[in-house]
């Protein structure tokens, strides 16, 4: 069981590593060309994830042909939502922390920046909620609670705020 474990948070490792690299891909070509961005949109950097997820989730959750049909359009849809709330998110945090650094930060745009991020983020959650419903319809019983334990995974791991390292008190090496 514990050897299972890991074996899901590897996985979801890979496909938070692939969706995370596939976000900076994105910008980095939406700041180099964004006339050929605007003619492209969502093209190869939401298709690898795409296939990645759908893979796992085959692999997890022993899905059939069928399954694995519906999962991609799900995956697809999802990751196509879901890459335009990250990248408006992105773009967002730049915006606050730029102000953030002005010498007279203006509190009104602060507000109105957190505002937004924050009905951003409610955005992405009900699109998760809907890709997970979607999902689940499409699995018997035993998938389902997989699926579950998949997504709580995730989920989990997502939330986790990772702060730097700074130096302790009890570090003998703290100046």
């Amino acid at each position: 069981m514990p050897q299972s474990k890991y074996r899901i948070l590897g996985w979801l490792v890979i496909i938070l590593l692939a969706t995370n690299l596939s976000t900076v891909v994105s910008l980095l070509v939406s700041q180099r060309s964004p006339a050929e961005t605007a003619k492209k949109p969502e093209t190869v950097q939401t298709e690898v994830p795409v296939e990645q997820r759908t893979r796992f989730f085959r692999e997890q959750l022993n899905l059939s042909p069928d399954q694995v049909d519906r999962f991609r359009e799900f995956n697809r849809e999802f990751n196509r939502t879901a890459h335009r709330v990250t990248l408006d998110l992105q773009i967002l945090r730049v915006e606050m922390v730029d102000e953030l650094g002005k010498p007279a930060a203006d509190p009104e745009k602060l507000d109105r920046i957190t505002r937004e991020i924050g009905q951003l983020h409610e955005k992405l959650k009900k699109i998760t909620v809907a890709y997970y419903l979607q999902m689940k319809n499409v699995c018997d019983e035993s998938q389902q609670e997989k699926l579950h334990q998949l997504f709580r995974a995730m989920l989990e791991n997502e939330e986790q705020v990772k702060l730097p390292q700074g130096r302790r008190r009890n570090n003998p090496n703290f100046k």
